[in-house]
């Protein structure tokens, strides 16, 4: 028979066990687009160029394959350093890790207000973002805002992506001026300690297809809150809840740079146990009184 004492141990430690070693499990959302030569990339740019080296076996009868590639820090879907507007902002390898790693994320959906305004190159404004924290509650602290606009579903047609018309001028839709403002001054105006870090878009560039002053772009750039462009698959992230990890190539003193971003969706089991342990006295308090009865009984 095991003692009492032993029993309150063996209780406690199953209980704890139990809480801790359950795995979480969430879905885990692509939001990148492959690099290839169809990855969207601004017609001012380079495109990007993958240059065969090696394809086959070598002389030790080794299978051997080796590129080279050749592509702008900003095609692709891509990380905008906030230097890539501001003199003295954060180069790439500058921003950070904790503004890149498993950041709350939200998505602003304004495709159907550029549905409603049959506008290509609408702009996001501050109403779009206070209706929508109407909705969903104030953007939390340290958040990845990415702006949907249902621009991605044209990215497979570059023509209508691009928005090029006939004078080849660029038509698709951005944030505006103020909207960046009103991001860049939320966190103070919410008593956040750290305020927003990252703004994404499902379109070429964080401005509109028209401009060219850029004052999205400079706006938030600087306040050090770095840009993300060509971002895939936003129609499977919902509004809130969401964790993303932005993991760009480090490229030192870079204005950009091609970036991997993965969305996390869901918590798992194992997000019960910190929340639990607290109340554990509480749980196991009751079985004191058993667990003291004499040796034997």
């Amino acid at each position: 028979m095991v003692p009492p004492g032993c029993s309150l141990v063996m209780v406690m430690a199953a209980v704890t066990g139990s809480l801790a070693v359950t795995p979480a499990v969430s879905e885990l959302i692509e939001l990148t687009y492959t690099y290839n030569v169809n990855a969207p990339t601004s017609p001012k740019l380079r495109q990007f160029k993958q240059e065969l080296v090696m394809k086959g076996r070598n002389k030790q009868r080794q299978w051997v394959e080796l590129y080279n590639i050749c592509l702008s820090e900003h095609s692709g879907t891509h990380i905008d350093a906030p230097r890539h507007f501001n003199e003295t902002g954060w180069t790439v390898e500058a921003i950070p890790t904790d503004r890149l790693w498993r950041l709350p994320a939200v998505v602003v959906d304004v495709s159907k207000m550029i549905g409603k305004s049959q506008e290509k190159n609408y702009e996001v404004t501050p109403k779009d973002l206070t209706d929508w924290e109407a909705e969903h509650g104030v953007i939390p602290d340290g958040a990845l805002v990415f702006v949907r606009t249902g621009w991605g579903k044209m990215v497979n047609n570059y023509w209508s992506y691009a928005g090029l018309d006939e004078n080849n001028k660029l038509n698709f839709p951005g944030l505006g001026k103020e909207a960046a403002e009103w991001l860049v001054h939320h966190g103070q105006n919410n008593s956040h300690s750290t305020g927003i870090v990252g703004v994404g878009i499902d379109t070429l560039s964080l401005d509109n297809g028209h401009s060219v002053r850029m004052p999205a772009h400079i706006t938030l750039f600087a306040a050090n809150i770095y840009g993300i462009e060509n971002v895939a698959n936003l129609d499977k992230l919902p509004a809130v809840g969401s964790h993303v990890t932005v993991m760009p190539m480090r490229i030192g003193k870079g204005s950009g740079a091609p970036a991997r971003i993965i969305a996390e969706i869901g918590e798992g089991p194992m997000s019960l146990a910190p929340a639990l342990r607290p109340f554990l006295p509480a749980l196991l308090l009751p079985l004191f009184p058993v667990l003291r009865a004499p040796w034997g009984v």
